[in-house]
């Protein structure tokens, strides 16, 4: 089964049993993607949360010509613009698979359902959410206090399958410098 990597996760949170089982298989649905392929593009509303059983998947939006990458994710991880997710409105990102990807992904009407029907998966998206919120503001203090080269090794010790799976100019983006920052980075810490 597709959803054995997203029920394992539940399991390290909390306890499930098989109405749990049942509610998260039915309104979960399984995905191929391809590489390259959008997921959810610019200028409408994000239609689904993404949990990733395999590949990665990053977000981006445009900016004078320059694609700016804001968050990368990998296998047992969810991505979705979450502002137009959660409230329904227009986004200015897009979604794209890195590499050819498993996804399961749910609505947001039937991501409601999901955490109406089950208090299990209610406490699960509730910590998820907690530990997302705490991630996003270590990495905000990262981009201001940490060097690049210090961003850039803390990423490849905490995530050494994005520096192997993902183009540098992706990375680079992701960390807040240019590409040709990046590489000279690299040469240095090869040296």
């Amino acid at each position: 089964m597709k959803k054995n990597r997203l029920l394992d996760l539940v399991r390290e949170i909390t306890t499930i049993d098989d109405s749990d089982f049942q509610i998260i298989e039915n309104l979960f649905e399984s995905v191929h993607c391809e590489k390259g392929e959008l997921l959810e593009v610019e200028n409408k509303s994000i239609k689904y949360l993404y949990f990733i059983n395999s590949g990665f998947i990053r977000i981006f939006y445009n900016e004078d010509g320059n694609q700016i990458t804001t968050h990368i994710n990998c296998p047992s991880g969810f991505i979705t613009s979450f502002n137009s997710f959660i409230n329904g409105t227009i986004s200015t990102d897009n979604i794209e698979c890195i590499t050819s990807c498993e996804v399961l992904r749910i609505t947001k009407n039937n991501l409601d359902v999901l955490c109406q029907k089950s208090q299990k998966w209610a406490d699960f998206a509730r910590i998820t959410y907690e530990q997302s919120v705490i991630y996003n503001e270590q990495r905000t203090k990262d981009i201001i206090n940490l060097s690049a080269e210090e961003r850039y090794l803390k990423l490849l010790k905490y995530n050494p399958d994005l520096i192997k799976n993902v183009p540098l100019q992706y990375i680079a983006s992701f960390i807040g410098i240019k590409p040709e920052s990046l590489s000279r980075i690299r040469k240095k810490l090869i040296s």
